[in-house]
């Protein structure tokens, strides 16, 4: 995942961009780089797996000068990059994916363009390309920045998802991918304009949200303001996901307020969880990815919300960069607390489970404080894809809904039908479903979580509130 981040001001912007490109630091742990402009690009960039963004880039701030630049807070590739091309110095940083990087790079390659970054790719055990170089290559072939731009989602159609910022003397160049996975929003105030793949970075810089691009939609932001130079169109599929788990509460995207909308997920889980006829002694959301959903449960039932687990630290477990840190993060970030524990039976919200290993260590931990039983609900329905438009989830093969289907019908995931799999009317589906509550108490001594609770893909998408076709909900079905 990444983030981006950019400011055109009056004065110097080193300061904006530094905290508006943390207030990303929930979607990436691993590079983090900043370019400011003063006759040619000034840039910093560094790693943040050990050391967080605001303290590592601290003290490159005095020499970052110049009034305008963009940020990026990113959990692989090294950005932003410069690039000295036929149509003038620029730097870009990127969010998305790009399925076929591989073979874009070596195209690229073949011609004669010189590489000077590459990625360590985990999933494909091996070093890459980086996505920015690659798409800052595509873009020096253009005749413009704008045809540029236009020729990376050509070379990336239907493999893909890319949004950009471009800072050049002329200004920041903002380009929200066609197909609108991902949100980029212009925020405005007194003497100052800024871009942001979140409006989470918005408030405490004092902007307000002006205006989201439109998916396909490039711009240029300069001291006069925002100009669109191509036309978007309002057929943007945007993330689904981002609302349940991967935006931070506060952001606004398609106007629509991510916190509220968890509140509502966790009101209809309690919905599902009342018409089963179950009881409980209070209501629980693990932190903090199910706090909000848990609250919102808690609200519609009129019952006590109260917090068994406690989070330590801030860091997403899942952008660090291998798996052995991963596991280790999810095992210490979160603390029970026994006495709300032993002997109450508890609902227990999430926005979702993905490969189960978190979940079962937590589960150990919670049973090993003896509860009479857990309840857990979930804010979206199981995940059988991984997404193709943004790095996160590592292989297929690892997600608990996939190992599911592999342990019925005994061959690889690849040769398996899932249709039947998605239908909660379906013997498939409900062996899915109890199959990965038998693997959540697989470490326990006990058999703690009695029933997992999921939403069809259907009620995700009314609390939403965005039409169906609006929606990407590839990791849910596997149907773009």
């Amino acid at each position: 995942m990444s983030g981006l981040f950019g400011v055109i001001s009056k004065e110097n912007c080193s300061y904006h961009i530094w905290r508006g490109t943390n207030a990303h630091s929930h979607l990436g742990n691993a590079i983090g780089g900043m370019v400011t402009w003063d006759n040619g690009p000034r840039l910093a960039i560094h790693k943040i797996t050990e050391t967080p963004f605001l303290s590592r880039l601290a003290n490159d701030l005095s020499r970052l000068t110049g009034e305008m630049g963009i940020g990026v807070i990113s959990s692989d590739d090294v950005q932003p990059l410069p690039f000295h091309t036929k149509n003038g110095e620029f730097a870009i940083c990127v969010q998305g994916n790009i399925q076929n990087l591989h073979e874009l790079g070596e195209k690229l390659r073949n011609e004669g363009r010189t590489f000077t970054e590459m990625t360590d790719d985990e999933k494909r055990k091996s070093w890459n390309y980086n996505k920015a170089e690659v798409v800052g290559q595509i873009i020096a072939k253009g005749n413009n920045f704008v045809d540029g731009i236009n020729k990376v989602w050509q070379a990336i159609d239907g493999k893909g998802s890319i949004s950009l910022l471009l800072l050049c003397p002329q200004g920041i160049y903002i380009a929200r991918s066609k197909r609108g996975t991902f949100s980029l929003t212009i925020g405005v105030k007194k003497d100052a304009w800024a871009v942001a793949s979140e409006t989470t970075a918005f408030p405490n810089l004092g902007f307000e949200r002006e205006h989201e691009l439109q998916a396909g939609e490039i711009g240029l932001l300069n001291e006069k303001g925002y100009e669109i130079l191509q036309e978007g169109s309002d057929t943007s599929k945007i993330c689904a996901f981002l609302y349940v788990y991967t935006a931070f509460p506060s952001a606004i995207i398609e106007n629509r307020c991510v916190e509220t909308i968890r509140y509502a997920l966790g009101a209809l889980l309690w919905k599902k969880f009342h018409a089963l006829g179950l009881n409980c002694d209070y209501l629980t959301g693990i932190p903090d990815s199910g706090t909000a959903h848990g609250i919102g449960a808690a609200i519609a039932s009129g019952k006590p919300f109260k917090r068994p687990m406690l989070k330590k630290g801030d860091t997403r477990s899942y952008i660090y960069p291998n798996q052995e840190l991963r596991d280790d993060a999810a095992h210490h970030k979160i603390i029970v607390v026994k006495e709300l524990i032993n002997d109450q039976t508890i609902f227990m919200l999430d926005d979702s489970l993905v490969r189960n290993t978190q979940f079962r260590k937590l589960i150990k931990k919670i049973s090993d404080c003896r509860p009479k039983g857990i309840y857990l609900g979930l804010a979206c329905p199981p995940l059988v894809q991984t997404c193709p438009f943004e790095v996160s989830t590592r292989e297929r093969a690892e997600l608990a809904a996939c190992r599911a289907m592999v342990a019925k019908e005994g061959k690889p995931i690849e040769e398996i039908d899932m249709r039947p799999y998605l239908d909660p009317a379906t013997e498939e589906y409900q062996f899915m479903v109890d199959w990965i509550r038998r693997d959540v108490n697989r470490e326990s001594e006990i058999e703690v979580v009695k029933q997992i609770i999921y939403p069809t893909m259907e009620e995700t998408i009314s609390c939403i509130g965005l039409p169906t076709n609006r929606l990407c909900t590839y990791c849910w079905t596997g149907q773009m």
